[in-house]
């Protein structure tokens, strides 16, 4: 059995014996040309409580810099503006979050650390700050209320002696705190991250075994952890082991709701995802129950509540033939789950799936559709247990392209942007919006 956590292309079938969706409502805008001037890459996106979309990208013309236009609900998208300086990277890897009021956050690192910059509600960006210098592969969540947190891991690696996981916290309107430690140890790795209306925080993370000898390391015994802190509080308290000790990772993923209760979705080291899910107050976690056994390879695509505790959990599955994408709808306040849905309607080669949650549980979930002509398709459903829309085309011409990015707030407003390269030959992105 096979689980993969990463968006890896690879071959897989069609499970038919799964629901399908329905009708789409709502209307598609045509894809307009955000990137210009140079080569667009990893592009993120926002979109607040009225339908104003904020966007960066790295673009790279003769250096590596962060580049936004913002589009107002009504209206077409906006110039460019610079929010970095020259990057000492090409992989910056760029995220934005923005409040229902519209205060934005964005986050990406170079090789001098992780950077953030923030942009007021009918404002233009700040001066980028260094939040965390030497730091990498940062973790960022922000609520609707525009909370925020960034968590990442300080060695801990298998030829380490020591590690830890760390984090940095922000509550709306105030500074970053000090660095805090959220787990420290031998072979130590932060997983994911989540956060709460109320702005608790749940950094899940493993600990492991490591016998390495000149040519390369053997991992072992790995455990999954939950470190949470509460909102007005300072200290991390450590769940203890939650799954473990295993052979792999558990691929955990994490998701909170308004009022803090929590919910982990991991691998087991028997085959099925598996969840357990925790009071508003924090406390011990519930017995882990089954969410999904695909008994086929499995790529992780995200799991978010809304503020009612409404989970989605979306994956593709992966088999000899073709591949789908899927969806199945949980409960913090109980851990039980649906039957599987496909997502992904009659698309027989589906792979990048990406999604998005609104507080209402609107959603959106866009992916790469691998037919002899390659297509961005996108689903959206107007609540958490609602009936997915049946895909539609939102990408036009181009080659080699690639969803990036997706959004939608709690009007149904979304938002997709995709990559590729355009007639010129340039990586350019494209933004195309919906409007229930």
């Amino acid at each position: 059995m096979i689980r993969i956590s990463v968006k890896t292309r690879l071959v897989c079938f069609a499970i038919a014996f799964l629901a399908p969706v329905c009708a789409q409502t709502g209307v598609w805008s045509p894809p307009a040309v955000l990137s210009t001037g140079g080569q667009g890459w990893e592009a993120a996106v926002a979109i607040d409580a009225n339908g104003n979309s904020v966007a960066l990208w790295d673009e790279r013309t003769t250096q590596d810099q962060i580049w936004s236009r913002s589009k107002p609900s009504v209206g077409n998208w906006g110039s460019v503006t610079a929010v970095s300086p020259a990057l000492n990277t090409t992989s910056v890897f760029p995220v934005v979050r923005i409040s229902t009021t519209g205060f934005a956050t964005a986050v990406w690192s170079d090789q001098n650390g992780v950077w953030t910059a923030e942009r007021p509600p009918a404002s233009n960006w700040g001066m980028p700050q260094l939040v965390i210098p030497g730091a990498s592969n940062p973790i960022f969540v922000m609520n609707s209320l525009g909370d925020a947190a960034i968590a990442w891991t300080v060695g801990g690696g298998p030829r380490s002696t020591s590690g830890s996981v760390m984090a940095v916290l922000r509550h709306a309107g105030a500074a970053w705190t000090a660095q805090q430690i959220v787990a420290s140890g031998a072979h130590v790795s932060a997983d994911h991250a989540g956060i709460a209306g109320n702005g608790a925080v749940v950094v899940t993370w493993e600990s492991y075994d490591a016998v390495c000898k000149k040519y390369g390391c053997v991992l072992s015994s790995f455990v999954l952890h939950a470190s949470r802190q509460n909102a007005g509080t300072t200290s991390w308290v450590d769940s203890g082991s939650l799954l473990g000790p295993d052979r792999a990772l558990h691929a955990a993923r994490v998701t909170l709701d308004s009022a803090g209760g929590a919910m982990v979705v991991a691998l087991s080291s028997s085959g099925p995802f598996t969840s357990a899910t925790q009071g508003n107050a924090g406390g011990a976690w519930t017995p882990f129950k089954t969410v999904i056994d695909p008994q086929s390879p499995t790529i992780i695509s995200d799991l978010a509540s809304d503020d009612a505790g409404l989970v989605t959990f979306v994956y593709e599955v992966i088999g000899f033939s073709g591949s789908q994408a899927l969806t199945v709808s949980g409960s913090i306040s109980n851990n039980t789950w649906s039957s599987p849905v496909v997502l992904s309607g009659s698309d027989a080669n589906v792979s990048q799936v990406c999604f998005a949650v609104a507080p209402s549980g609107t959603q959106v979930a866009v992916w790469l559709s691998s037919s002899p002509t390659p297509q961005i398709h996108a689903a959206t459903r107007a609540t958490a247990t609602g009936t997915w829309g049946s895909p539609v085309t939102v990408s036009g011409p181009g080659s080699s392209i690639a969803p990036e990015a997706a959004a939608v707030n709690s009007s149904g407003d979304a938002i997709v942007i995709y990559s590729g390269y355009d007639a010129a030959g340039i990586h350019t992105e494209y933004a195309t919006n919906h409007q229930p």
